[in-house]
């Protein structure tokens, strides 16, 4: 059974069923709702169950500022980006990205600048986000007849890399870019040679640094598991590790982190498949 908890405005209501809180939205249903009521399902044309009591808060809070239609399209281009995208999303992603939505239109009427930073690092390192978000800004320009460009999809493309992550705030996604573009120009300058980028041996490297990355931005650790003890000293001889440990030494010094010894062993072995 599920029952009203409070209204949000005339087209959305909050409703708890079995301790859960959930979001209904549609035109009108919230216009008599008073709490405690019983609510009939039939009347509303979308549920939104978010992951924590706080976004269920924050999505409120949102859904009674925000105009249904930019609500819904929202959740359009968020479907969107499930389907085209087999990551699982934060449930975040339908505070974030419905909230960037909304503002740039009003920027756009405002005629206001906002510049995002990092394009050709998005395009390079998340083809596939970048891609889904140049969609989205098409689709945008269309439905609402704006002039969108280049710097709209720098920012949605941070929304859904952010939502992979887990990350409420953008510093964490750009770091991690940041820090595997770094170390992709220092294998090409140090290896003196030009990546593939068609390749499969790239973009095996390319998912490893950016992992690599992730976990030095959170501290994590490779378990003892991950030991590469087994390796003989041949190993650690080979130009493929001496290149790793030099590309290690200049992330510590650029960056101020530690890098166990698994990492240096792995990012050898990448190299080496592509030398």
């Amino acid at each position: 059974m599920q029952c009203i908890v409070k209204k949000i405005n005339h087209n959305a209501v909050l409703i708890e069923e079995n301790g859960i809180e959930k979001i209904a939205m549609g035109k009108g249903i919230g216009f008599s709702a008073k709490s405690g009521e019983i609510f009939d399902e039939k009347t509303a044309d979308k549920f939104f169950t978010l992951d924590s009591k706080e976004n269920i808060k924050m999505f409120s809070e949102l859904v009674s500022q925000i105009p249904l239609e930019y609500i819904e399209f929202a959740e359009e281009m968020i479907s969107y980006i499930k389907m085209k995208i087999n990551i699982p999303l934060n449930s975040s992603i339908y505070i974030t990205l419905t909230d960037h939505i909304y503002f740039a239109i009003q920027r756009q009427k405002e005629d206001s600048q906002v510049t995002a930073i990092m394009l050709p690092e998005m395009k390079l390192l998340y083809p596939d986000e970048f891609q889904v978000a140049t969609d989205i800004v098409k689709k945008l320009n269309q439905r609402y007849e704006t002039e969108l460009g280049n710097n709209e999809v720098g920012f949605i493309t941070m929304h859904i890399i952010n939502s992979e992550l887990g990350e409420k705030n953008s510093l964490n996604g750009l770091k991690i870019m940041e820090i595997t573009s770094f170390t992709l120009n220092l294998i090409e300058i140090e290896s003196r040679m030009k990546l593939d980028k068609n390749s499969l041996s790239y973009n095996r490297l390319l998912i490893h640094l950016k992992f690599l990355a992730k976990r030095l931005i959170y501290q994590e650790v490779l378990s003892e598991e991950e030991s590469f003890e087994f390796f003989d000293s041949s190993f650690k001889k080979s130009q493929y590790y001496k290149l790793a440990a030099k590309i290690t030494d200049e992330i510590k010094k650029q960056y101020q982190v530690n890098m166990q010894e698994n990492e240096t062993a792995y990012l050898a072995i990448h190299i080496g498949r592509i030398k």
